[in-house]
């Protein structure tokens, strides 16, 4: 009887735990509720600390290799037609809340970046997406590029936001991270059919 006792508690304690444990993949949400502008530095401070918490001052690593963020600020703010503060933040960073976007009414006009709410708002994503690079809601997949670089692909499916490392020896590099909507997720689904195999 003390035996079944003992099963019992050591089940009931086991059961708890596992209970317990937090789901990161499953709580993710934007981190505004109301959400964000690029005139909203605050906030963005705040999304930006995050960054540099998650990659410079903890460490990420992709099958036992590091991944690297490379520090270098952003420095074009005036030919992106953003806020110049931005110019205080990472170009990785940058990038990550931005989406790259033709300059110009005319089909001559160079690429700019243009601040994305709903990229800006899921920033914190990326790291907990790589870390469960194993969890059945992530579709992992290598691809190689036109280029002949080889890719790595993170895709939540479910929250449909993609996360993209490229292994540049000797560690792994992010390269960017975004959400997938209804124009990008034809190219991306091509991309996973013709995964490497």
């Amino acid at each position: 009887q003390n035996r079944e006792k003992l099963n019992l508690t050591f089940l009931t304690t086991n059961l708890a735990s596992v209970m317990t444990a937090t789901d990161e993949l499953g709580t993710l949400k934007p981190y505004f509720a109301d959400g964000v502008t690029e005139t909203e530095q605050e906030k963005i401070d705040e999304l930006h600390a995050i960054f540099h918490r998650d990659f410079f001052e903890n460490t990420v690593t992709i099958d036992g290799i590091p991944l690297k963020v490379k520090p270098y600020l952003y420095k074009n703010s005036k030919k992106d037609n953003l806020p110049v503060y931005f110019e205080q933040y990472y170009e990785k960073f940058v990038h990550v809340i931005t989406r790259t976007i033709k300059g110009g009414k005319n089909k001559t006009s160079g690429k700019i970046r243009e601040f994305r709410e709903e990229r800006a708002n899921r920033v914190h994503w990326i790291r907990p997406i790589l870390e469960n690079k194993g969890d059945k809601r992530i579709t992992y997949f290598r691809h190689i590029e036109d280029d002949g670089t080889l890719r790595d692909y993170y895709w939540y499916r479910g929250k449909q936001y993609i996360v993209i490392v490229e292994y540049i020896r000797p560690d792994y590099t992010l390269i960017t991270g975004f959400c997938v909507d209804c124009d990008n997720k034809p190219y991306y689904q091509k991309k996973y059919i013709n995964r490497e195999r």
